[in-house]
């Protein structure tokens, strides 16, 4: 009973973690450029993934060698993130600025009517498999991140290597199920409804963008002044 209990602690702390406000960040900006239900979902498992691997060639061997993290790396990684964010928030906009909402009023057959249009746009899913890669290296570095923590916080709840070991794997299923869930729960159904609505999926896509931007700007502005002082 006790080592189900365990497990389902480490599984809970997993689908938690994918909440952080970073990774909520990142991959809703990523998410934003797709507009169908499926992909969006699909970029956030992707995202799980990437964390996970991260969680085990790092976490896994401070276990085992019982290592110890250097005190700046976990700040080093965060302002790598940091960075991330600030150019993934740049580019969202600069996307969105060249693909500016136009609204165009015709005339056919003396009946005036207008509608939304975009020059030079392509469908999101086009770019598809390029933002999946995108999302992994982003799941890499923020897993590279918070593994030294998670392998702490491993050996304190276990009480065995072993048990340390599959605790760790079960916390990294938890945030790979976490983030999937959340993009398919609450940011792809939200692009859903705007699939069809121009001017609301660039309004998603900047606000993504200005909180990529602000997000990463914010993380830089706290951590840049104590690793250079």
């Amino acid at each position: 009973m006790d080592l189900l209990v365990l497990l389902g602690v480490a599984l809970f702390l997993g689908m938690r973690h994918s909440l952080d406000p970073d990774h909520l960040v990142a991959v809703s900006t990523l998410v934003s450029e797709e507009k169908r239900l499926w992909p969006a979902a699909w970029l956030g498992f992707i995202w799980g993934v990437g964390h996970i691997i991260p969680i085990a060639l790092v976490g896994l061997p401070i276990l085992i060698f019982q290592l110890e993290m250097a005190p700046q790396f976990e700040d080093i990684v965060d302002a790598g993130v940091g960075f991330l964010l600030v150019y993934l928030g740049v580019v969202t906009l600069w996307r969105v600025f060249k693909e500016r909402v136009h609204f165009d009023v015709h005339s056919h057959n003396e009946t005036v009517h207008g509608h939304f249009h975009r020059p030079g746009h392509s469908h999101p899913s086009e770019k598809l498999e390029r933002r999946q890669w995108i999302t992994f290296g982003f799941g890499l570095v923020h897993g590279l991140a918070g593994s030294g923590a998670v392998a702490v916080l491993a050996m304190q709840a276990s009480v065995s290597l072993e048990m340390a070991m599959l605790w760790l794997l079960i916390f990294g299923l938890g945030t790979i199920l976490g983030m999937f869930a959340m993009t398919l729960f609450i940011a792809a159904p939200a692009l859903t409804v705007a699939s069809k609505r121009v001017a609301v999926h660039a309004s998603i896509r900047t606000f993504a963008g200005l909180a990529s931007l602000c997000f990463g700007g914010f993380m830089l502005w706290t951590i840049l002044p104590e690793l250079l002082g």
